[in-house]
Order: structure tokens, then sequence, then C-alpha cells
């Protein structure tokens, strides 16, 4: 029965009548038959159905009621369909049943049958949201109830019943806005371009519109690249607010701006939401878009490079050990290179791969290392020997070198990247005496066969101890008359020439004073040239070495004497 059918009432009576006129009259009579009373069973299902809005907005979640009444005097068994308006969704797991959820249960698919026994009521609740604005502005929706019971005589009767009609009117000036990147993936000093999209569906104008973007860790905005509509506008940023103003219904506003990428951000992208603000009928109002992550490239390359010994000599050789590992996921293309420092040669042959010789190689030169897989490590070894002795000391006595590895890798999208790292410094310390002689004569002009003083000193500015012997003291033809002062004394015969001088030892960062006299050869004239030779020894490791150095040069003039 439908809702219209009037009160309930458990018996339908029905009674007949017959309209007649008779041959003698012309006037018209009535007869009425007896009444005949029938009791009536069944169901009476009244449907009622609203929403808790009369008036949304676009993105506005609705909830509806249906309510189902039996006014009848047997149960029946009910299934609701609601066949949800397109422009609207569903909200997952929204479905009440006097209060009882009904998880999965969708009212366009039919929910679950239940029975209502006379004079009972049920109440079903679902939630929608509204993802469109409907043509005619206008949200139509009715619920369908069908129904069954069954007869005292075994019989199934099936029914149907409709709700009322719900309209939900739609007023909109509700603004949309996306947000998207011109690529998913980047890397470190990449360039990638925004674009946001501010549009009006509805029909009320929006007014002072602006669109603001954070700019999240890991990026810098490029300054100017903000084009909107087509437009350049060089004077502002979309940190700060990017003014659009009024926004017509049916129209849409489109901003570019481009960032740097700087880094990676903490967490496993760099996510950007653009945020409109406007003003729609006096009030203020707030969108945001949908997020938008970059995912930073970038394989996770090291060079380490290490050395022993870390101190040595001259000629003593060093061996270098270097691991590329690639502890990423991205397999990258690999040249290795290493130029070895002044004063340092590298040994031919001695460069090897992973404990596989390979001769001919030079790092100077570059090793291409072809492909390192992901998870990858290589380790390179080769040996590097001091000079035997140079005159080139490194600063500060220490010989220091990197690594560089120039490796290339390939982004999801196609593109190419180049990078170039270096190791960490590694280090070898010379371990040396440096010996140095400065030498002055005086006076520097004498007669044949006169005296002269040389004073000497003698400084040790390296960083090993030294014993230090003296040659070439004397000028050619000299004689030695003694020790004049200084800070050693010599036993040496009357009337002897020593060859040498013995200083004895100098510990690194001292001198050594000496003074002494000597005649001239009587018949040698003119200029007397000469420089004081250094010869020193030291240990190292155990063994003994040897070097030598030359003073500074000093000059006589010898004049003729007067007889």
């Amino acid at each position: 029965m439908s809702p219209n059918s009037g009160p309930l009432s458990h018996w339908l009576q029905n009674q007949s009548l017959v309209r007649f006129s008779s041959g003698t009259t012309e006037l018209e009579q009535v007869a009425y038959s007896n009444t005949v009373i029938t009791p009536w069973v069944g169901p009476r299902l009244e449907v009622k159905k609203q929403c808790n809005v009369a008036v949304a907005t676009l993105g506005q979640s609705l909830t509806y009621l249906i309510e189902i009444v039996n006014t009848g005097n047997c149960t029946a068994t009910v299934h609701v369909v609601d066949s949800l308006s397109a422009e609207t969704s569903l909200l997952p797991n929204s479905v009440l049943r006097d209060g009882i959820p009904l998880p999965g249960a969708s009212p366009e698919h039919g929910l679950p049958p239940a029975e209502i026994a006379p004079g009972a009521t049920l109440r079903y609740h679902f939630q929608v949201v509204v993802l469109r604005i409907p043509t005619g502005f206008k949200l139509l929706n009715q619920a369908q109830v069908n129904y069954e019971f069954g007869t005292s005589e075994g019989r199934t009767v099936r029914g149907v019943e409709r709700s009322n009609t719900v309209e939900v009117s739609m007023v909109s000036s509700r603004l949309e806005v996306s947000l998207q990147a011109e690529r998913g993936q980047t890397f470190s000093g990449d360039i990638v371009m925004y674009t946001v999209i501010v549009s009006n569906p509805g029909f009320i104008i929006a007014t002072g519109a602006q669109v603001t973007i954070a700019l999240p860790q890991g990026v810098v905005f490029i300054p100017a690249s903000v084009i909107v509509n087509e437009m350049f506008a060089p004077q502002v940023t979309p940190d700060t607010g990017i003014e659009l103003g009024e926004i017509e219904p049916g129209t849409s506003v489109r901003i570019q701006y481009r960032v740097q990428v700087v880094g990676r951000s903490d967490t496993n992208g760099i996510s950007s939401v653009a945020v409109l603000t406007y003003i729609s009928a006096g009030q203020q109002e707030t969108v945001y878009s949908n997020e938008v992550t970059l995912e930073v490239i970038q394989p996770q390359i090291s060079v380490v490079k290490s050395v022993l010994p870390v101190t040595a000599t001259w000629g003593d050789t060093v061996r270098y050990n270097i691991t590329v590992s690639n502890a990423s996921s991205y397999a990258v293309d690999g040249t290795l290179m290493d130029v070895l420092p002044s004063g340092m040669t590298f040994v031919e042959g001695s460069l090897g791969w992973n404990g596989v010789k390979r001769p001919g190689t030079n790092l100077a030169k570059g090793l291409n290392l072809g492909t390192l897989t992901a998870r990858s490590v290589l380790n390179i070894q080769f040996e590097g020997k001091l000079a035997e002795r140079g005159e080139l000391i490194p600063d500060q006595y220490r010989y220091v070198n990197h690594a560089s590895l120039m490796y290339t890798f390939r982004l999801p999208d196609s593109r190419s990247v180049q990078r170039m790292i270096t190791s960490n410094e590694a280090v070898v310390e010379l371990k040396t005496p440096i010996i140095q002689a400065y030498v002055q004569v005086a006076p520097t002009l004498v007669e044949q066969g006169g005296t002269v003083t040389f004073e000497v000193r003698v400084v040790n500015t390296g960083n090993l101890p030294a014993r230090v012997q003296l040659g070439g003291i004397l000028p050619e033809g000299a004689k030695w008359l003694g020790q004049a002062a200084g800070q050693i004394q010599w036993s040496i015969p009357e009337y002897s020439t020593p060859r040498v001088l013995h200083v004895g030892e100098i510990e690194p960062g001292t001198e050594r004073n000496i003074s002494y006299v000597a005649q001239l050869s009587s018949e040698q004239t003119g200029t007397l040239q000469g420089a004081l030779t250094v010869m020193y020894t030291y240990e190292w490791n155990g063994q003994k070495r040897a070097g030598e150095s030359r003073s500074n040069e000093y000059s006589i003039i010898v004049e003729y004497g007067e007889e």
C-alpha cells in the first residue's frame, strides 16, 4: 500500500449499490447490498528522506537520512537502494543502520536486507561529498525501498516504495586550485617549473584572491621567474603571495614559477602545496591544492682514500688504497683520477683493481671504472715513490693529495646527469733533516797572504736530527790558523789544516755557529770564490741515510801586496 492510502484500518469494508428507474416514474432510485467485511493483513511502509543541509558548496560533505516506518500489521524484509547523484561520491564506511556501522556497505549497490516489524522504524544514515557542481545547481536524490513479506497461505508478496525527492541547492563561489610540477624526478642543481591553476567553476565572482606556496627545504626560488597568465611578474615571489584579484565565474588563472633544487629534504621527497585565499559573500575562504612531491635522485657514491705508511723519507715507497662505494639503488658510470703531489712519482705497474694488477694504467690519466652497479664496492691500490732527494720541500713537510671521481647516472625520465666528487685527503709526512749552512767572510778585501775570518751558521730546519760535517772550509791554498770563537771546540794540531770540520748532531729547529781564521796563499791574487759543503747523516727505520747540501757562495778580493 502507498502512503496515500489514508489512516490504517485492518478491515476492508465493501458494499454494492444499484441505480435504477421504473417505467412508472422518471425518478432514479438506489438499492444497496449488504456490507462485506474482509480482514486486511500486510505491512504498510512509509519512506521519508532528508538531508542535513538545504544549501551546499563544492567539496562539502552531506549527510542523508532515510527513515522507514511500518504502520501495517505484518513484518517486512526491506532492501534499501539509493542511486547517488553523479556529482557526489560516498564517503567509505559512512553507512549506519539505527546507529550501527555497516562496513563496506553502499546504498548504490543496495544495503543489506533488514526486517521491520509492525509499528517499528528503521533509520539509515550515510554521507557523501560533493565533487562537481551539477547542471542547474541542484542535487536531486530519491531512495527506493524494495520489500517482501509472507502471507498465512505461504505466498511471498513483493512491493516497492519510494521516498520523497530531496533537493539540495548548490551555491558556488568556491574556487579550485591545483598544483603540478613539470617532472616528478629531479636532482641537485636541476631547475623545475611549477604550474598553479586557479579556477572558478561557480557563478559568483571571487574577490581578493591570493595564492601562496611555501618553498620547501631543498629548493630555492629563481628570482623574476613568476608568470601569471603568460605575463611576467618579476616583483612577486610564491612564498610571499601572488595577488590575483577578482576571478570571474567560469574563468581560470594560470601561474608558473621556477625553483632550483639545491639538495635533499629531511624526508623522502620535496613536497609543495599551494594555499589559495579569497573573499566570497564577505567571508574569507581558504582552499588547499593537492600535494606535489619531487623525488630527488642522488646516488650515494663515496670515495675514501688511505695511505701506508703515513710517514716516509726520501726514496721511500708508499701504498695508496682508494675505495669507491655505491650505496644507492642506482647504477653509475665512473672515471677515477688521482694526480700525485709534486715530489712523488707513480710506480709503473703497481696499480691493482680488486686485487688484480692492471699494468700500463696510470690514474693521472684517468681510470675508466665502467658501470658501478647498485650497492657495489671497488678497491684500487697503487704505489707512489718519494724523490731520492730534492730541493723542493713540500709545504709543512706533508705530501697531500686526493682522488676525484667523475660519474654519470640516468634519471627515470631519461635525462643524464654528471657529477664530480673528491675523496678525503691522504697525507704522507716527510721525515728528513734539512741542513743549511750560511757563511760570511771578513774582511772581503785583503792583500796577498792576508788573514780572513769565516763566520758559519749551520741550521736544521727539518724534523729529524742529523750529524753534520763541513767540507771545503778553506779557499784553495789557504792555511788553518785556528778557531776564533763558537759553540764547538776542536782539537786540531798546530800547523795542521783540517779537511772537514765535525759540527756534531743538530736537532730539528736548532743551529750551530762556528768561527775560524784562515791565512790566504801569498801567491794568489784576484777574486776568490767558494762555498762550504754540508755533509750529514741520519737514521730512519733503523737504516742510516746520508745527505749533502751547499752553503751560499763567498767572495774575497786579494790585492797585490807592497814590498
